[in-house]
């Protein structure tokens, strides 16, 4: 296992530890209630049972949740110092990117004797408060989250019980904690700059549903170099970003017309599942059309037609994540916070050639 590295931060994509504190006059859910136009019970539905509660509704609470300041009541008091439970919440299940994340979490934690307990949000905030907050009636010890949102204030004003509340945020701010940083912006860049060095003019990206952040991140970096390479881009948004997504967009990529020099793909999974049904049709890749991936998750180098990337290492991002919520469980009063931050590269392999 390769120790993680340390760089200059450039990136906007932060990974913050932080220490949360109380709050003067926090607000009652009879307030959120009020706020957002409905009931205590749904209230407290969208708290305990947000599946039971409309997506419209369950935004309307969470909004007024974040401008209150709101947080939930914990009835428990005892500490959580001797536990040695972490939790880890993350948006989707059956995600490879996420799979080598939470691995590297798991190992990274259990050299100290800790274990790591997932819950998956749905890519929904309400149920990622619910998880959050059971996480934190449970003692955890520490919790890690990937949040849905590019921000998220509950996570800063949540009742600090000495549970360590790690999360991927977007902020062009370094956090006075410990953090782990990953430049996307960077990172669609080079994706873009490596595609025009092979002579690709045309290029398709296709990207993550809206609220992916990270593709909206990386689609900055893509056209800055679109801009300065002239290159002629276009841009196709998937449902999501998973292979059967992949086979279900090619489709649509076929039928725009003529094929684009390339493609460049939101994940690993969405570029696999595209060279899955081109290859059904008799599309060759990258005899016809290159492909070009992001992630870099271990699969990628064993497919059919073996597929280049953009590298973000997922593996060992998720080992320092582990790594550096063990530094915050053992922080002293002279303690050092680090800054890590990870410089996605490009991976070569088969599914790109040199267009003459």
């Amino acid at each position: 296992m390769n120790k993680p590295y340390h760089r200059k931060v450039l990136g906007c994509f932060y990974l913050r530890i932080g220490y949360l504190h109380h709050v003067p006059n926090k607000p009652s859910l009879r307030d959120v209630a009020k706020q957002a136009g409905v009931s205590l019970g749904t209230v407290s539905n969208v708290l305990n049972r947000p599946t039971n509660v409309s997506e419209e509704t369950r935004k309307k609470v969470r909004e007024a949740i974040d401008m209150l300041g709101f947080i939930p009541h914990n009835n428990t008091a005892h500490t959580n110092s001797n536990s040695k439970i972490v939790g880890l919440i993350l948006p989707l299940a059956q995600n490879p990117f996420y799979d080598e994340l939470a691995q590297g979490i798991e190992d990274s934690l259990a050299k100290d004797g800790y274990r790591v307990l997932i819950g998956y949000s749905r890519e929904d905030e309400a149920i990622e408060l619910q998880l959050l907050t059971s996480m934190s009636d449970a003692n955890f010890r520490g919790i890690i989250v990937t949040p849905v949102g590019p921000n998220n204030q509950v996570f800063e004003k949540f009742i600090d019980r000495n549970v360590r509340v790690s999360y991927l945020s977007q902020t062009d701010e370094e956090p006075d904690q410990c953090s782990v940083s990953i430049d996307q912006v960077r990172g669609g860049f080079i994706g873009l700059e490596y595609l025009a060095k092979l002579g690709h003019k045309k290029v398709l990206w296709v990207s993550g549903p809206n609220h992916h952040h990270q593709s909206n991140q990386r689609f900055v970096g893509i056209t800055q170099a679109a801009k300065q390479f002239e290159i002629d881009l276009e841009v196709m948004e998937a449902a999501s970003l998973d292979f059967l997504a992949g086979e279900q967009t090619a489709p649509a990529i076929i039928a725009r017309g003529p094929l684009p020099d390339a493609i460049f793909a939101g994940n690993d999974a969405l570029a696999l599942g595209i060279m899955n049904y081109f290859h059904k049709v008799g599309i060759p890749v990258p005899g016809q059309i290159s492909v070009l991936g992001y992630d870099n998750v271990s699969y990628a180098e064993s497919a059919l037609v073996p597929l280049t990337t953009v590298s973000q290492t997922p593996y060992q991002l998720g080992w320092t994540m582990g790594s550096q919520m063990l530094s915050e469980f053992e922080a002293s009063a002279d303690h050092v916070h680090q800054h890590v931050v990870f410089q996605p590269q490009i991976v070569e392999r088969s599914s790109t050639a040199q267009r003459f």
